[in-house]
């Protein structure tokens, strides 16, 4: 309901009878700035004001609670949990009377039930028979748990505290000494807040609303912007141009949905607002809370926590749970170590560490972190000594003293916004202390799990620059603010007036005959009309803007502003001046010294054929994407477990003789059994058992199949499986590793590659280029194998639960259907085999020469060269476009 109060203006606040005066406001925000308003008005014959009480209706229903805690018959809980004590509650709750149902958001259901509980009481919402719903019927059986479990701990929630505050008023209890009371900001009055006025008036106190400036707007103009990003530039350039002309005047950019676009603002005013030297020229305020938990400080504060407590629960943790701390810092030797931090969290990365030891960890810390070691080991012994359950203020307590003996917040002195953080994270403790009636006896990460939810429940902004000009908000934030000139942007259909979104929880009919906030599509048209009036009167020049499109989405003007006449605004793109390019090819750098380590093996020619550059970025700079943390669902898991099934079998093997043998008299399941489980001890000691029998059940299909077709072989015998060789060439020198080397009935060899993912293993395009690639079994017939037994055939076999087929090339019969012969490839037809290896021999050893002469062209001959490229940032092919044949 419309508030119908006579009104009272602001300078009569100042008036002698303002200590009996009681101001009530719909928030801070307005508490701030009708304070700020009186106090303009002192100057040097005026120098002392008294000022009425001015306090939001929130704190000034906390202070009479405070009050009726010294009246007996008030009959007051022992307790007052805020919102987040009461969500935690809330939730536990629904997590306990929906248990079977897991899909459930136990998180947002209980912020739904929250806002249902409040409008129930608020808006005194009544039910007719045949108006519930089953979610309405759910939230009353939660409600009715809630409200006993909030009367066995003799404690009340806010929604409760208002009930109580408004039965004591009226039962004359409470003690007040106002007698004048003035709303302010309140644009309707709900049925709670209306009875509470009316008992105090029928008390005698006297209501009044605050007059505020509700003159309107002189100019009004429309504009029009192409999409988002030129509507921000557009208002940006705007404010820069005002704030040029004018730098003692105030203005404000009021952006529909502020939050959305943070990143964009500032990005956009740091360009609008810059100097000629490219200094910011004026500073600004954009008017947005992020939570707590995402600001640097607390993110790493948290890190640390939950680092000690994963690793006090089980002794281990995730590499990413040690690597978020790492990076974080804001600890013990925080600027010294941090080269040493961050090489710790990548040899984690790069070593495959699924399960990070407490050991370990302190190693890894000892060797590239010794400051830090030191901290962690007194901390963890710490931690360990009083890790069991406690009450959540002497976890606090703990967490103060642990933080600070890893030297949290880092040694370096704290700017304006570090220090302001810390002290919102002292604030948050000592708030999260006040919930030990609510969360009771807990363990240590359930204690960190409740400072990171309050972290991120908990908003927080930075003291606003007190000498900016320029303020960005939202619709709420500016509305019954006063500037010079206000430029209002995002004014869709879909913002003013925005959909409806009622409460689930709550029957919409109940909701429509309250006309409660945000239930049907009149009340959203009304609050946007209220707030759209309210927005022209913040300043005597107002510009409201909309885009045209967003994307390939078309944007509609919103009602409230179509009518306006519009007005051209030209978004000006700041002169380039032109400069003469010169154009450098630089493809060649440094020889490759010599002594000088070459790291990658054979992947070096391998990545020197696709590109160049490539090769050189990343074996001879070391560029290279960071890699992810290992996950145990990481398919090359699989790959590694089944190479060693085959490693570990093939090497009871000396012969198709010995094989022949194993197979008749039933030794060669046996051979596969003790294989399996060798590797599977290896390879899969971080998985569950299933998992494990899975995988073992899986690769003895595979390895029985393999082995049935090894059967079928003509004679051979296994000269080498897993053998490490070693070329080099000048200062070159490349290591390969070979699956299997059999030696044939003729003498020459069959060396065999295992392929245990779902790709071809036809190697038929890779070889037949100019420049081959998928070089091992290359490599090894056409270079290593020169002086040794020459080699016969190079086999791909591909081991897969689909099907096992094995692709490659040979000279003659190699045991093998699937490999095919120098006839049977278009480009081998006139080459001999021997002249075929001669060929490949020049060709890596080219290769080989270019990479160690520096050659880093970057030229590619197919796309798909590039499809494992971790450098293609380095290669700017979107620059390089004419260097992809």
């Amino acid at each position: 309901m419309e508030t119908t109060l006579p009104s009272l203006a602001p300078a009569r606040l100042a008036e002698p009878e303002s200590p009996d005066t009681l101001v009530l406001t719909v928030n801070n925000r307005y508490a701030r700035r009708i304070l700020a308003n009186l106090s303009a008005g002192l100057d040097e014959q005026r120098r002392v004001m008294a000022l009425p009480d001015i306090v939001p209706l929130r704190a000034w229903l906390q202070q009479a609670g405070d009050t009726l805690s010294f009246v007996p018959e008030a009959g007051l809980a022992s307790h007052v949990i805020d919102a987040f004590g009461a969500r935690s509650l809330w939730q536990r709750v629904i997590a306990d009377i929906e248990a079977e149902h897991v899909l459930l958001d136990a998180g947002q259901a209980a912020a739904l039930a929250i806002e249902a509980d409040r409008m129930m009481s608020e808006w005194r919402l009544s039910l007719q028979p045949g108006e519930e719903t089953v979610d309405h019927q759910r939230f009353l059986l939660w409600r009715d748990e809630y409200r006993r479990r909030l009367q066995s701990l003799d404690a009340e929630d806010a929604v409760l505290g208002f009930e109580r505050v408004c039965d004591a008023v009226e039962a004359g209890l409470l003690e007040y000494r106002f007698s004048r009371l003035v709303l302010a900001g309140f644009t309707e009055l709900s049925p709670q807040l209306q009875r509470l006025l009316d008992v105090l008036a029928a008390q005698g106190v006297e209501l009044y609303q605050l007059e505020l400036d509700a003159t309107k707007a002189r100019s009004v103009r429309r504009v029009m912007a192409p999409d988002p990003d030129s509507e921000w530039r557009l208002a940006a350039q705007w404010a820069g141009d005002k704030l040029r002309s004018d730098p003692d005047g105030r203005y404000a950019i009021v952006a529909a949905q502020l939050e959305g676009d943070v990143a964009l603002a500032h990005r956009v005013l740091r360009e609008a607002l810059r100097g000629q030297g490219g200094e910011p020229a004026f500073s600004y305020n954009v008017a947005v809370a992020r939570p707590l938990a995402q600001w640097p400080l607390i993110r790493a504060a948290l890190a640390w926590l939950y680092l000690l407590a994963e690793m006090a629960r089980q002794r281990r943790c995730a590499p990413s749970v040690a690597g978020a701390a790492l990076l974080a810092g804001r600890c013990v030797a925080d600027a010294e170590e941090s080269d040493g931090r961050a090489r710790i969290d990548a040899s984690m990365r790069a070593d495959a560490v699924v399960s990070l030891a407490a050991g370990e960890f302190a190693r890894r810390l000892a060797q590239l972190a010794p400051a830090l070691a030191g901290a962690w080991a007194a901390c963890f012994e710490q931690v360990l000594a009083n890790a069991g359950r406690a009450s959540i203020d002497v976890w606090v307590g703990r967490f103060r003293q642990w933080l600070q003996m890893l030297g949290f917040p880092g040694p370096a002195a704290l700017d304006s916004h570090a220090y302001q953080t810390v002290d919102a994270l002292e604030r948050l403790l000592e708030r999260l202390a006040r919930q030990t009636i609510v969360l009771g006896r807990i363990d240590f990460g359930a204690a960190v799990a409740a400072l990171s939810s309050l972290a991120g429940q908990t908003p927080f902004q930075p003291q606003r620059d007190p000498s900016a000009r320029l303020d960005v908000q939202g619709f709420l934030e500016a509305e019954g603010g006063r500037w010079d000139g206000v430029w209002i942007l995002g004014l869709t259909d879909e913002v003013l007036p925005s959909v409806p979104r009622p409460n689930p929880l709550l029957p919409l009919s109940a909701l429509r005959r309250a006309n409660a906030p945000r239930a049907t599509p009149e009340r959203e048209l009304a609050w946007a009309r209220a707030m759209f009036d309210a927005l022209l009167c913040t300043a005597p020049e107002v510009r409201v803007s909309h885009a045209l499109q967003e994307g390939e989405r078309e944007l509609r003007a919103s009602p409230f502003v179509a009518p306006i006449e519009t007005e051209e605004y030209v978004l000006r793109r700041q002169a380039v001046p032109t400069v003469a390019m010169e154009r450098i090819i630089d493809e060649k750098g440094p020889a490759l010294p010599a002594g000088a380590p070459t790291r990658g093996g054979i992947a070096v020619i391998d990545t020197q054929a696709r590109n160049p550059l490539w090769a050189f970025a990343r074996y001879r700079l070391g560029a290279g994407q960071m890699c992810d943390y290992a996950d145990l669902a990481d398919q090359n898991a699989r790959g590694l477990f089944l190479h060693k099934c085959m490693e570990l079998a093939c090497k009871s093997l000396t012969n198709s003789d010995s094989l022949l043998a194993q197979a008749s008299d039933g030794s060669l399941a046996q051979v596969i059994d003790a294989a399996l489980e060798q590797a599977a001890s290896e390879c899969l000691a971080d998985y569950g058992a299933v998992v494990r029998e899975l995988e073992q059940d899986r690769a003895s299909a595979i390895l029985h199949e393999w082995f049935a077709l090894e059967l079928e072989r003509g004679p051979f015998s296994v000269k080498a499986v897993e053998e490490a060789f070693l070329w080099t060439r000048g200062p070159l020198q490349l290591r390969l590793r070979l699956d299997r080397i059999d030696e044939l009935p003729d003498g020459r060899l069959a060396v065999i590659d295992y392929k245990t993912g779902g790709g071809k293993a036809d190697p038929k395009s890779d070889w037949m280029r100019e420049r081959p690639v998928g070089l091992q079994l290359p490599f090894y017939a056409a270079v290593l194998a020169e002086d040794q037994a020459s080699v016969a055939a190079l086999l791909l076999a591909r081991l897969h639960a689909r099907g096992i087929e094995v692709r490659g090339l040979a000279d003659g019969d190699c045991g093998f259907a699937g490999p095919a012969t120098l006839g049977e490839w278009a480009d081998f037809q006139h080459l001999s085999w021997d002249a075929l290896m001669s060929q490949w021999r020049m060709v890596i050893q080219r290769l080989a020469d270019e990479y160690a002469q520096g050659i880093a062209a970057n030229s590619v001959l197919r796309a798909d060269d590039l499809a494992y490229c971790d450098v293609l940032p380095f290669l700017r092919l979107n620059e390089e476009a004419d260097h992809v044949a």
